[in-house]
């Protein structure tokens, strides 16, 4: 099978990690991959092994989101008919051959909006990780309600896996921000001798349920923004014709007009509060119990 991902190898003298980054699983998301092509030349391993992936490279070469499915929904142990005959199919799987020998994976991503927010998805395994990283919003429980994604695969692994949105597709914040990224998670990986920076100040939330209609295409009622709080009762748009509604203090992520039946829509998501990064363990506690309770 010809290959649709582009790997990069860098070992270090020492023993250490063995970490995978990736870039490029939206072919149309890019500062990752410029990101790349500025750190791979000069960046010195120390510890360890780090495998740079640029993953469905056809994507990227025709700056399109996905060629016939959507990748980061590809990365399953079993995949259903509709996806592993597809090419994301296929090079999910080129992919999980690489994470199943990994400790840690950091995925890079970006927005085709402009006033787009920089956050992190990941789950509790990854806190001593993200603790430094220059995002504040944090989205935990995606894969949840929604399988498929390569953190998500990393966390059913037992291992940590850390997408990060980076903001607008090919600006320099978000190929600084990559950078700035790929850097950190190297330090904190032990992958690059580095001392850690400043603990931030992180803003948490829960994925509650991802919307997919199911009775026409879906028509947004107006623009709404990532991380978008309701004050009130709000109607987000149409399922055909049916009217949906947010209730008071949700939380949007990820609106989108899917024509087709089943498309994702929209995700709500549910705000903690602001938290030191060493108190993040005790809050996803408190959580599991509130949920094992309610």
């Amino acid at each position: 099978m010809v290959t649709n991902i582009k790997v990069v190898e860098k070992v270090g003298k020492n023993s250490g990690k063995n970490v995978v980054i990736m870039a490029g699983v939206h072919g149309n998301e890019v500062c990752g991959v410029k990101a790349f092509d500025i750190l791979i030349p000069e960046i010195n391993i120390d510890n360890g092994k780090v495998i740079f992936i640029i993953a469905n490279l056809k994507a990227v070469q025709q700056n399109k989101r996905y060629i016939e499915y959507n990748l980061n929904r590809c990365f399953l142990d079993n995949q259903p008919a509709e996806i592993m005959d597809t090419l994301e199919g296929k090079t999910a799987k080129e992919i999980i051959f690489f994470l199943q020998k990994a400790d840690a994976l950091l995925d890079l991503h970006s927005s085709k909006s402009s006033d787009s927010s920089k956050y992190l998805i990941c789950e509790r395994d990854c806190f001593d990780i993200i603790h430094s990283f220059s995002p504040e919003k944090v989205i935990m429980g995606i894969d949840d309600i929604q399988q498929g994604g390569s953190d998500g695969y990393m966390y059913r692994q037992g291992k940590p896996g850390i997408c990060i949105e980076c903001g607008l597709h090919e600006s320099k914040d978000s190929i600084g921000i990559a950078k700035e990224a790929i850097q950190t998670f190297l330090i904190e990986t032990g992958n690059i001798n580095g001392i850690s920076k400043k603990k931030i100040t992180k803003k948490l939330f829960r994925s509650i349920y991802l919307y997919k209609n199911k009775n026409g295409p879906f028509r947004l009622e107006r623009k709404f923004n990532d991380f978008e709080k309701m004050t009130e009762k709000t109607l987000i748009g149409y399922d055909g014709f049916e009217k949906i509604y947010l209730k008071r203090d949700d939380v949007v992520m990820f609106p989108d007009e899917p024509k087709e039946i089943g498309g994702e829509c929209f995700m709500v998501i549910r705000e903690e509060t602001l938290l030191k990064s060493n108190q993040l363990n005790k809050v996803e506690k408190d959580l599991k119990n509130e949920n094992a309770n309610s």
